[in-house]
């Protein structure tokens, strides 16, 4: 029986005619999967890059530590605040801070802003005796302008009612004296000190 023998050198240059080859003589046996390298098969599992990726987004956007404090944290505070200085100190400034007066202390907690958490704990972490000390230092305030009102007597106004009057005008200067009950200069005398405080201030401004 004759025989024909072809050599073909196995090359990336020949693939094609090798593989018409194949098919020629095997037929349906022959599929291109018997042909096809192993390492063409294994290039498509590349699954590690997403990865990387995920993990570089996840350290680009890392969790920050300046995240406002919760109500839940709010409502521990509010609660050893009135365990430690009472409900009434407790309410009182709450409602100093926007809450409703009456209400229910879970309701007077949902009624204040997030953004004045921190500044209501200070007040709660320092106490009563804090408030009592800014009331005190009111008082006094109050008191030193009690002592400034009395300094001003009776005479002083009138000579800067008559100065007023020369510079600005009669009719302004008795539009003053009558808001503050004195017609004349001499019921001048009869005004208290904070009618007089107020005469000499607008005489004098």
């Amino acid at each position: 029986m004759a025989k024909v023998i072809y050599e073909i050198e196995m090359n990336a240059e020949n693939a094609p005619m090798i593989d018409q080859v194949n098919r020629l003589l095997l037929g349906r046996g022959y599929t291109e999967e018997a042909v096809v390298p192993a390492k063409t098969e294994a290039a498509p599992a590349a699954t590690k890059p997403p990865a990387k990726t995920a993990a570089k987004a996840e350290k680009e956007t890392p969790a920050t530590d300046d995240d406002e404090m919760s109500l839940a944290d709010f409502k521990t505070a509010v609660k050893k605040a009135k365990a430690e200085h009472g409900e009434d100190f407790t309410t009182g400034t709450l409602v100093g801070w926007g809450a409703k007066a009456g209400d229910p202390l879970g309701r007077m907690v949902s009624a204040i802003d997030v953004e004045g958490y921190a500044d209501i704990i200070a007040i709660f972490e320092a106490g009563p005796a804090a408030a009592t000390e800014d009331d005190e230092e009111d008082d006094v305030l109050d008191e030193e302008e009690s002592e400034d009102t009395s300094e001003v007597t009776a005479d002083a106004v009138k000579v800067a009612a008559k100065a007023y009057a020369k510079e600005v005008g009669r009719d302004e200067a008795k539009e003053i004296m009558n808001s503050n009950g004195a017609a004349t200069l001499t019921k001048i005398a009869d005004c208290t000190a904070k009618q007089l405080q107020v005469m000499f201030k607008a005489f004098t401004a």
